[in-house]
C-alpha cells in the first residue's frame, strides 16, 4: 500500500464569512459584531438611504429614462441583498452587481444607494470570503464594470478611471486587512500547537512521574508483604515452645504492616491526583498522523506526509514514540526553519519501522545546533528500543530526521 497526502498551502483563515468555512473564537468578537446583525443593519441602511435618494435627487439628466417604481424596486432590492453577507458575501456582491447593471441597462441613472452596495459586498468578499471566491469576484466585477462603462449614456474615460481606481482602492484596503488578519490568525494557530506540544510533554512526564510512584509502591507493599509472610510463618512454628521470639515476630509485623500503610497513603495520595488528560485521553499513534499535519499547515507550514508499506499493529509503546518524533520534527521545523516546505515518510518494512521527516528551510537551526532538548528526548526514544537515530542539516539545504525503529517480524 502506498499512500501520499498532497502538499497544500494553509487553510485560508479568513474565511469567517462563507458557510462551512473556519470562524474565529467568538470571544475575540463582541456581540455586535457578528455577521447576522451587522448584515441586516447594513441591508436596512442601505434601503434607507436608497429611498431618500430616490426622493431627493435632481430631474434625471439627458439620455437617461425618468425615474420609476421598477427603479425603486431595483434599488430596494440591491440594499436588500447586502443582507446576504452574512451567509456568502460573493453571493451578494452577485446580486448587487446584477441589480446595478440592470438598472443601467435599461435605462435608469443608477442611484448612489445601489452602487455602494456593489462596493460593500466587493470589500466583504475580499476581506472575509474564502480566498478562492475573493479571486471569483475580481472576475466578477470585470464584465460588471464593462458593462456599466457601455451602458451609461455619455460617460467620460476621465469618470470611468476615477470609479476604476476608486474600486481598486477599496479592493487594496480589503486585500491589506485580508493580508493582516492572516498574520495574526497564523500566529495565534502556531500559538496553539505550540501550547498543545508543551502540554502534551507535561502530560508525559506527569505519566512517566506515576508510572515510578507505581513501581516503588509494588515493590515497596510486595517487600512488606513478604516480611510479614516471613514473620507470621515463623510466629506460627515457635508460638508454643519460645513464645519471646513469636512476640517479637508480631512486632516485626505490626512494624512492617505500617510502614506499607504509610507507602500506600503517601502514594495513592499522589497518585490520586486530578489530571484528565492522563486519566482519560488516549495516547496518540500512526494513524492519527494526518490530523497532526492538518494542524501543522494550519500554522503556515505546508507538509507532505507519505506511507509506504503494509501497514501492522504495533506495540503502543513503539506506536507513541514514532508519533512524538514526526509531531517533534515538525515542531522544530515551525519553530526554527523559516519559511519552508517539510515532508513526512514512514515506511513498514520487513523488520522495521523507518521514519524521515525533511525540510528545505535555513538549515540547523540555532536552537538544535548544539543538541537540543527534542532531539535529547528523541535519542532517549530511540534508545529504548535499540533504534537509530539521525538528525543534522543536509548538504541540499534545510534539515533532516530519520529514525529507524527495529520490529518483530511477522509470524515470529
Amino acid at each position: 500500500m502506498h499512500y501520499t497526502a498532497g502538499v497544500d498551502q494553509p487553510a485560508d483563515i479568513l474565511s469567517a464569512a462563507a458557510p462551512g468555512a473556519s470562524t474565529p473564537p467568538a470571544s475575540r468578537w463582541p456581540r455586535v459584531l457578528d455577521p447576522l446583525p451587522v448584515s441586516v443593519a447594513l441591508a436596512l441602511v442601505f434601503t434607507a438611504a436608497g429611498l431618500v435618494e430616490l426622493l431627493t435627487r435632481d430631474a434625471v439628466s439627458a439620455g437617461y429614462r425618468e425615474d420609476g417604481p421598477l427603479l425603486i424596486t431595483l434599488t430596494v432590492a440591491s440594499a436588500l441583498s447586502l443582507a446576504l453577507l452574512w451567509w456568502s458575501p460573493l453571493v451578494s456582491l452577485c446580486v448587487s452587481l446584477g441589480l446595478l447593471c440592470a438598472q443601467s441597462i435599461i435605462g435608469y441613472e443608477f442611484t448612489q444607494a445601489a452602487l455602494w452596495a456593489v462596493v460593500v459586498a466587493s470589500f466583504a468578499t475580499v476581506a472575509f470570503d474564502h480566498w478562492r471566491r475573493a479571486v471569483a469576484a475580481g472576475f466578477l466585477a470585470v464584465p460588471g464594470v464593462v458593462v456599466l462603462v457601455l451602458t451609461v449614456p455619455s460617460l467620460s474615460w476621465q469618470r470611468a478611471l476615477g470609479a476604476w481606481a476608486s474600486l481598486s482602492l477599496v479592493w487594496v484596503i480589503a486585500v491589506v486587512i485580508r493580508v493582516y488578519r492572516g498574520s495574526i490568525e497564523r500566529a495565534e494557530r502556531r500559538a496553539a500547537l505550540f501550547a498543545a506540544d508543551r502540554e502534551a510533554r507535561a502530560r508525559e512526564a506527569v505519566a512517566a512521574e506515576r508510572s515510578r510512584l507505581a513501581r516503588e509502591l509494588h515493590d515497596s507493599v510486595g517487600h512488606a508483604l513478604n516480611v510479614v509472610v516471613l514473620h507470621a510463618g515463623a510466629a506460627q512454628r515457635v508460638i508454643a515452645t519460645k513464645p519471646e521470639l513469636a512476640h517479637e515476630a508480631l512486632g516485626s509485623i505490626e512494624a512492617a504492616g505500617r510502614q506499607a500503610l504509610a507507602d500506600i497513603e503517601r502514594m495513592l495520595g499522589i497518585l490520586r491526583a486530578p489530571d484528565d488528560g492522563v486519566g482519560l485521553n488516549a495516547a496518540p499513534t500512526l494513524g492519527q498522523l494526518e490530523s497532526l499535519c492538518e494542524q501543522v499547515r494550519d500554522a503556515g507550514l505546508p507538509v507532505a506526509l507519505s506511507v509506504e508499506g503494509k501497514a501492522r499493529a504495533l506495540p503502543a509503546s513503539l506506536d507513541l514514540t514514532a508519533y512524538r518524533i514526526v509531531q517533534e520534527s515538525l515542531t522544530n521545523t515551525l519553530k526554527h526553519a523559516g519559511k519552508t516546505h517539510a515532508v513526512v515518510k514512514v515506511r513498514y518494512e520487513e523488520d522495521a519501522l523507518a521514519i524521515e521527516v525533511v525540510d528545505d528551510g535555513c538549515g540547523v537551526p540555532a536552537g538544535l545546533a548544539g543538541g537540543g532538548r527534542g532531539l535529547v528526548g528523541m535519542g532517549e526514544r530511540v534508545a529504548t528500543f535499540r533504534g537509530e537515530l539521525e538528525a543534522g542539516a543536509r548538504a541540499e539545504g534545510g534539515f533532516a530526521v530519520r529514525a529507524r525503529l527495529p520490529l518483530q517480524k511477522e509470524g515470529t
